[in-house]
């Protein structure tokens, strides 16, 4: 039998709150950590995960909510600096198998990629998504 996905989400944002919903609807185990307590109103009335109030980028919150047993960690806080520190504690220090922090910055994303993280980059994405559905030609050398 497959082992139970024991996700932590950290920063409780439109992105984190929609993963934390369907990860937890789903039948994920799911813990969202935000230091604004409304931040979790964006989780509705169905979510059937944890809530944890406090410093995502705190290590001892993190290993309150299990981060060593955490399967994987998403970190979609408001700032890619705390996504970049976030993300290195919880693969470095805590080793999380899959730390996944959403960074807009490129020169963070580089960081991260160096450091075997893998970010999510919405512009990246978009950009992808922009070409495959105008079928536009992409600059020779570019993604």
């Amino acid at each position: 039998m497959a082992r139970r996905a024991r996700v932590i989400v950290v920063g409780c944002s439109a992105f984190g709150a929609a993963v934390a919903r369907s990860l937890s609807a789903s039948g994920s185990d799911v813990i969202v950590v935000d230091m604004r307590e409304d931040a979790f109103d964006r989780l509705g009335d169905d979510f059937d995960g944890e809530t944890v109030t406090g410093d995502g980028s705190s290590a001892s919150v993190l290993r309150e909510c299990g981060a060593e047993r955490a399967t994987h960690l998403v970190v979609a806080t408001g700032r890619d600096t705390v996504n970049l520190l976030v993300a290195e504690l919880a693969s470095e220090v805590l080793g999380v198998r899959q730390v996944l922090p959403v960074v807009d910055d490129d020169s963070l994303v580089e960081i991260l990629e160096q450091r075997g993280i893998d970010p999510i980059c919405p512009h990246r994405i978009c950009e992808e998504e922009f070409f495959q559905i105008t079928g536009l030609p992409r600059a020779e050398g570019e993604r």
